[in-house]
C-alpha cells in the first residue's frame, strides 16, 4: 500500500524506473544496519584527502544539504566514513541545520568538518554576523563550525565586506568558527552579478578565504579547471557542487510519475513544465538506449567519477535522500574514471551536450552581450529584449532554435530548469 507522500505503510520510500536511488529503503527507525540490509552491501569511504591548508583529512565524498535530508540516512553516511557536511541557514529556513544537529549527536565533533553559510543581505554591522552564527550553532547543536561562508555574494567586490571579516576575527578568537570560505555558482540572470569564475578566483586571490565551493562537471569544466589550478597554487580547499549535470532531466519525470501513482494531481506549473521538457527527456533516454544503459544511474556514476578522478578536488558534495543514495554514492569513493566511462561521457557531450545549459556561466550574457537563446535564467532578458534576440549573432549558426515568446510567469517557472532549445555553442 502506498500513501500520498510516496511512502508505503512500512515507511519505505518508493522510486520509479527513472529514479537514481534504486529500490526504496526504510527511513523510519532506520540505521546504518538497515542500510546494509536493504542493499546487501556495506560501502565505505575509501579515500581521504587533505582539505587544502585547513589540514583536515576529508572524505572524498561529502554531504551537501541544499535541502533537509532524513536524519537516519545522514547518520548512515557518517557511519560509513563521510566526515564533511555542507549546509546553510537558508536551506529549509534552518531546518537542514537542525537535522544535522540531530544526526551528529553523540559523535566525536573533531572528526567532522561542518560548513554553513549566512546571507549578508541587510547586514549593517559585524554584531549581526556574529548573531547569525550563534543562531546557526544553536540549530546545529554544536559549539563551533569549521567553516563559515557568506552566501549570495554576486561580485568580487562583495568579498571584501568588512562586516564579515571583522566578525570573522571575533568569531575565530572566541573559537566559534575556524575558517572562512566562499560558495558561488554565478548570477541567475542578465546584469545580476559577475560570473562564478570571476568571484571564486577573486576569493582565492584575496587570501582570507581557506575554502571555495563551486560548480564543476564534465559538461561545464572550463571555469572549474581554472579555479582548481588557482586554488592548488595557494593551497585553498576545493569542494564541488552540481557535479552531475544529467539528473534534472529525469528527476522531474520521476516525481511526476510518483505523484500520479499516489493519486496526486499535477499542478498547472508542473504539468506545463513537464510537457515542455518532454523532447529533452526523449533525447536523453534515446542516448541511454543507444549505448545499452539501463538507467541514468550508470552515466551519473561516470559523471561523478570525472570529478573524483581529479586529485585537486578535495570533496564532492552529494545529496543523500535514501539509504540507496548512501550505498550508490559511497561505492564511488576512491575510484577513478575508466577509459570506457570517459568515452561514454565524451559521447554524451557530443550527442546531448546541448541539452544542458551551463549553470549561470554568463557567457551569452556577459561576453556576447546577447541573451542565451534558451528558456532559463536568461528568460527575463529574452522577454525584455526581443529585438536583440531576433538580431542575435547566433541566429545563423547550426542548431539555432529561435525561442518562442514567453510570459514573465513562465520565465519564473523555468528559472532553474534544463534548457528547452539547443544552445548553438554546445551549451551556454
Amino acid at each position: 500500500m502506498t500513501g500520498k507522500n510516496g511512502m508505503d505503510r512500512r515507511g519505505f520510500i518508493k522510486t520509479s524506473a527513472f529514479g537514481l536511488a534504486g529500490v526504496g529503503t526504510a527511513l523510519k527507525g532506520g540505521s546504518s544496519q538497515a542500510a546494509s540490509e536493504s542493499s546487501g552491501e556495506s560501502p565505505r569511504i575509501k579515500s581521504y584527502r587533505a582539505l587544502g591548508r585547513t589540514g583536515f583529512k576529508v572524505s572524498d565524498i561529502g554531504i551537501g544539504t541544499s535541502q533537509t535530508f532524513p536524519v537516519p540516512v545522514m547518520a548512515a553516511a557518517m557511519d560509513a566514513g563521510v566526515n564533511y557536511i555542507d549546509t546553510g541557514e537558508g536551506y529549509g529556513r534552518g531546518a537542514a541545520e537542525k537535522s544535522i544537529g540531530e544526526a551528529i549527536k553523540g559523535r566525536d565533533r573533531k572528526s567532522l568538518f561542518i560548513t554553513t553559510k549566512i546571507r549578508m543581505d541587510g547586514i549593517a554591522g559585524k554584531d549581526q554576523v556574529v548573531e547569525k552564527v550563534r543562531q546557526a550553532l544553536e540549530r546545529l547543536q554544536t559549539g563551533y563550525v569549521d567553516c563559515l561562508m557568506p552566501s549570495g555574494l554576486s561580485t568580487a567586490a562583495a568579498l571584501k565586506n568588512e562586516y564579515f571579516h571583522q566578525a570573522m576575527d571575533q568569531l575565530k578568537k572566541e573559537g566559534l568558527v575556524r575558517f572562512a570560505g566562499v560558495a558561488n555558482h554565478g548570477g541567475r540572470g542578465l546584469g545580476q552579478g559577475e560570473t562564478m569564475e570571476q568571484v571564486i578566483l577573486a576569493a582565492i586571490d584575496d587570501g582570507r578565504f581557506d575554502l571555495v565551493l563551486f560548480v564543476h562537471n564534465f559538461l561545464q569544466r572550463e571555469a572549474g579547471e581554472k579555479i582548481l589550478e588557482a586554488a592548488a597554487a595557494k593551497n585553498v580547499a576545493t569542494t564541488i557542487m552540481k557535479s552531475n549535470p544529467l539528473g534534472r532531466y529525469f528527476d522531474m519525470k520521476q516525481r511526476a510519475e510518483q505523484m500520479k501513482k499516489d493519486g496526486q494531481p499535477l499542478d498547472e506549473r508542473m504539468a506545463r513544465s513537464l510537457a515542455e521538457m518532454e523532447e529533452t527527456a526523449k533525447k536523453a533516454e534515446s542516448f541511454l538506449q543507444k549505448n545499452g544503459l539501463k538507467t541514468p544511474a550508470e552515466i551519473k556514476a561516470a559523471a561523478l567519477k570525472f570529478v573524483l578522478t581529479d586529485s585537486r578536488v578535495h570533496t564532492l558534495n552529494l545529496a543523500f535522500n535514501t539509504f540507496d543514495d548512501v550505498r550508490d554514492s559511497l561505492a564511488l569513493s576512491g575510484t577513478a574514471l575508466r577509459p570506457a566511462e570517459k568515452s561514454l561521457l565524451a559521447a554524451y557531450e557530443s550527442e546531448c551536450g546541448r541539452l544542458y545549459c551551463r549553470h549561470a556561466c554568463g557567457i551569452c550574457e556577459a561576453v556576447v552581450r546577447m541573451p542565451c537563446p534558451s528558456i532559463r535564467s536568461c528568460a527575463t532578458a529574452i522577454i525584455s529584449r526581443p529585438r536583440a534576440v531576433k538580431n542575435s549573432p547566433w541566429r545563423n549558426m547550426p542548431g539555432y532554435v529561435r525561442p518562442r515568446p514567453i510570459s514573465a510567469g513562465i520565465a519564473r517557472v523555468f528559472a532553474n530548469r534544463p534548457v528547452l532549445t539547443a544552445c548553438p555553442s554546445g551549451g551556454c
